[in-house]
């Protein structure tokens, strides 16, 4: 219960936060648009890399660790239903809901971390960077009110986890 409202207390102050500051237009430019900034990004990483080896393991590892993540967020998703910040708290979201399915957990944050993660593996100062982007687009789902900040973590840990599992399959 203590962790609950913990998860709670801690998510409507970021989405207070973003709200107040002004910061709303920075938040939704994260939650909605960023994720395919990264992604573009790091195609042309992969494009400028002229190792055919290299793309072809980096490519075999993020498709892994997308597969990956996908399934343990299925699967978790199964088990942990939850209804969204905006819905229980009656939010009013800053991007548009009516695609949004359950809450928990975050697609968006399992897939920034599952395509920013093999780039640390391969490029430390690149993945650095990747993984920073992939933070903050998991944080501005929550700014945005449609996640809780549990969401989010559990999200990005499937979505290192996914490709820890990749990299340990393409390895071996």
């Amino acid at each position: 219960m203590f962790l609950a409202k913990l998860d709670h207390t801690i998510s409507l102050a970021l989405y207070t936060m973003t709200r107040a500051r002004g910061l709303h237009t920075v938040a939704v430019v994260f939650a909605r648009w960023v994720f395919w900034v990264l992604l573009i990004a790091i195609g042309a990483f992969v494009y400028l890399n002229q190792e055919p080896l290299f793309v072809a393991e980096l490519i075999k590892v993020m498709t892994l660790s997308i597969a990956f993540g996908f399934i343990g967020n299925l699967w978790l998703g199964k088990i942990f239903v939850r209804k969204r910040p905006f819905i229980t708290h009656k939010l009013h979201s800053l991007i548009p809901t009516h695609w949004l399915g359950a809450s928990f957990p975050s697609d968006h944050a399992m897939l920034s971390f599952a395509i920013a993660a093999p780039l640390s593996v391969v490029d430390s100062v690149t993945g650095l960077w990747a993984l920073i982007v992939a933070g903050l687009i998991a944080l501005s789902r929550v700014s945005v009110g449609v996640h809780y900040i549990s969401d989010v973590l559990i999200g990005s840990a499937v979505g290192v986890i996914a490709t820890l599992l990749a990299v340990f399959f393409v390895t071996f």
